[in-house]
């Protein structure tokens, strides 16, 4: 019960620190920008379908949590977010209603990125509405619980699962407005979420990157304030 208590104290923190920096005067400039996160995730762990294996994402959840970043040069932005964030594992039943279980994990995740401008010229205009962003999240397992019909034999007990998880990610960053912007982010974790030996090999066997967080995150993000504008530098000239 603490788990879930201290993280919600520290997700209330950092929104209190963005909503502090909102406060600033918003045609004001500053080095560090403070904003908010919101959006669904489809999730699923690799190698868990017991049918075919694949990845088919159904388990559904939500991540939501604030921001800080800073800008590097023209065209790079550091950012590091603490967010709560669903992940997990589900499974359909098949024609026989046999077969279904949905494993439910919750994180507390601190993704740490680079934000890259994408420049284009479109119609002989220059746009830089686009981005990319690539990084590394690390994460605290805050809760689980599993569900299952009778018939579902392999239970997922708490202990058999890894507490700490890191995933590398990357993205597309579309800017609506210099304060709101959309992303789409894939992430894949590189340590297994259900501990090596802990359940039945016939349930989930362990090759290459079997057990791991596969999640696929939609979110809007809110960024208070007004950028800190950077000059490009100045090209020497020839003599």
């Amino acid at each position: 019960m603490k788990k879930p208590l201290y993280s919600i104290a520290l997700f209330l923190a950092a929104c209190s620190f963005a909503t502090q920096v909102s406060a600033q005067d918003p045609q004001q400039t500053s080095r560090f920008r403070a904003g908010l996160t919101f959006g669904p995730v489809a999730s699923d762990i690799a190698g868990m379908d017991t049918r075919d294996r694949d990845n088919d994402f159904n388990k559904l959840g939500l991540s939501f949590g604030a921001l800080v970043n800073t800008r590097i040069n023209e065209k790079n932005v550091f950012q590091l977010e603490i967010n709560y964030i669903m992940k997990g594992s589900s499974q359909q039943p098949d024609s026989a209603n046999n077969g279904y279980y949905k494993l439910g994990l919750q994180y507390l995740e601190i993704p740490i990125m680079i934000r890259h401008t994408l420049r284009m010229n479109i119609r002989r205009k220059p746009v830089d509405k686009l981005e990319i962003e690539y990084g590394a999240a690390f994460g605290r397992l805050i809760g689980s619980n599993f569900t299952g019909e009778d018939n579902y034999q392999q239970q997922i007990a708490p202990n058999s699962l890894n507490n700490t998880d890191v995933s590398i990610f990357a993205g597309l960053n579309f800017n609506l407005t210099p304060n709101i912007y959309f992303t789409f982010r894939y992430s894949n974790s590189v340590i297994p979420v259900v501990k090596r030996n802990a359940i039945n090999p016939a349930f989930i066997r362990y090759e290459f990157n079997d057990g791991n967080n596969l999640v696929a995150l939609f979110a809007v993000h809110y960024v208070f304030g007004k950028d800190r504008p950077i000059k490009a530098s100045a090209q020497p000239t020839d003599q």
